[in-house]
């Protein structure tokens, strides 16, 4: 005998053909247990669906995730158009007049610990500053 498809096991079950019957084999006869207690299964409600806020807070969470790398990519901006302004003005500085070229980037050498507390103390304030404003919603 021929191996049942899906669509002739399905029919069976609508027909109400029961699993011990003779003209089945071993194997029809496992598959035909099988759907049975797979539509048995699928007919009973689950016990615990999802929360209602479910979608509210896969939104939220896939919302945060857009925030943290807008920011981020924000804050590395700021950084960089802080070293291009830096590199800009001991060029034209260059440019212009080598010896205050080099003045400036004395200078800035010297005081290099303050120019990185200063960005440090700049990003830190944007990273709080983020974190407050999303505290607020």
């Amino acid at each position: 005998m021929k191996e049942l498809d899906d669509d002739e096991l399905q029919e069976l079950l609508n027909n109400g053909l029961v699993p011990d019957s003779k003209i089945l084999s071993e194997e029809d006869k496992d598959d035909l247990h099988a759907y049975q207690n797979l539509f048995t299964a699928l007919s009973s409600e689950p016990e615990q669906g999802l929360p209602m806020s479910f979608a509210a807070n896969v939104r939220r969470k896939l919302q945060e995730q857009v925030n943290r790398k807008s920011d981020l990519r924000f804050n590395l901006i700021a950084l960089s158009i802080f070293v291009v302004g830096l590199t800009l003005a001991y060029g034209l500085l260059s440019v212009i007049s080598p010896e205050s070229g080099d003045m400036f980037l004395n200078a800035v050498i010297s005081f290099k610990w303050v120019l990185m507390t200063l960005v440090v103390g700049f990003l830190a304030f944007l990273f709080i500053d983020q974190r407050l404003v999303k505290r607020s919603y």
